[in-house]
């Protein structure tokens, strides 16, 4: 087993004291998790906040009291498994991980669907502890090494904020001239699914609830932005951007508040991917609509390794440049979970051991 430095036998964490508020976030400190003979372990250097963070601690998801959260991570590998032959490339490695280990052998993983992988040791923050801390298990399958000009913060935020939004746009065959609408556009999946529809030549409609935001989506590159926005309203401003018959591709981040006005805002054959853990809501499919119109309605996952690195080699080239994020040291885990409740970030809070 090889290792870069001396590991210490115990780490500092945040974890959940039950599940509420932000301030069901606790400190406190575990031994170091050592890894398997497959497995890598690596330093945190920054996690992300996700919304799915946030319904976790509330306890819509599960994640029992005691659990450490966090799924957006970047860091260094300080310790290699003995059976891992490639053991001298990682050593050392910064790197951004796939929030999912697959296990590399299932159906689904040699069909190239890792998303749907469950046979693998699982997802950090629900099967597996997150990144609040200070070490992490890892796997050469889940893992991508990151080039020097992308600093740690940004590296956490690469699988889920941003290459989220490109496997959706991609899941909706996304192609240039379409008109592509993003609801829920100010928040990490969102601001970055704006810029990623953008290089991808779409006229993009960025729909947020804050108008605080409007002016950071148009810098991003949307077309138009719309402030909570009734179903007239958003048909017609797409039909004022050259669609009178509706856009082409919605990409739902908000689920049930607005998922009604997204379905009528589609031109006939339009295409809706929804994306990512919503709050519980009914999400009206409108049969007669969707039937008459021929409309596709598709669901979306996180990023899997190939979207990860796809997604590094743009943000390391400078085709796309995520928005910068806001930082919290680990023990202030609490306040960027407030911080981020109260939509007072744009783009992501990432939290820095």
């Amino acid at each position: 087993m090889g290792a870069a430095g001396t590991v210490p036998a115990e780490m500092g964490v945040v974890e959940l004291d039950g599940t509420g508020g932000p301030d069901v976030l606790v400190p406190a400190t575990r031994p170091v998790p050592r890894p398997a003979a497959s497995q890598l372990l690596v330093r945190v250097t920054a996690c992300g906040v996700c919304g799915h963070d946030l319904l976790a601690r509330r306890g819509v998801l599960s994640a029992a009291r005691g659990s450490v959260i966090g799924h957006e991570i970047a860091g260094e590998v300080v310790e290699v498994g003995a059976e891992l032959p490639e053991s001298a490339a990682w050593l050392g490695r910064r790197v951004a991980l796939v929030q999912r280990i697959p296990c590399g052998d299932c159906p689904e993983c040699t069909a190239q669907l890792t998303t749907l992988c469950r046979v693998g040791p699982g997802f950090y923050g629900e099967d597996l502890p997150g990144g609040y801390a200070e070490y992490v298990l890892a796997s050469p399958l889940n893992a991508v090494p990151i080039p020097d000009n992308v600093d740690d913060a940004t590296g956490a935020i690469l699988s889920c904020a941003v290459g989220t939004g490109l496997r959706a746009l991609r899941r909706a065959g996304t192609s240039p001239g379409d008109i592509v609408v993003v609801t829920g556009a100010g928040g990490g999946v969102g601001v970055h699914s704006v810029a990623l529809a953008k290089h991808l030549g779409a006229t993009v409609v960025a729909v947020t609830g804050s108008a605080a935001k409007e002016e950071a989506l148009l810098r991003l590159g949307a077309d138009a932005v719309l402030v909570s926005p009734n179903a007239r309203a958003l048909r017609v401003c797409v039909s004022d951007l050259g669609k009178p018959r509706g856009a082409d591709v919605v990409v739902e981040l908000t689920g049930g508040p607005t998922f009604p006005v997204s379905l009528r805002s589609l031109a006939p054959r339009g295409r809706l991917v929804l994306v990512g853990n919503t709050e519980p809501a009914a999400l009206p499919l409108h049969p007669g609509l969707t039937i008459l119109k021929e409309l596709c309605v598709y669901g979306s996952a996180h990023a899997d390794q190939g979207d990860l690195a796809e997604i590094i080699d743009l943000v390391g080239s400078g085709a796309i440049t995520p928005v910068p994020a806001r930082i919290w040291p680990l023990h202030e885990a609490v306040l960027a979970h407030d911080a981020v409740e109260r939509r007072q970030v744009t783009g992501r809070a990432v939290i820095v051991p």
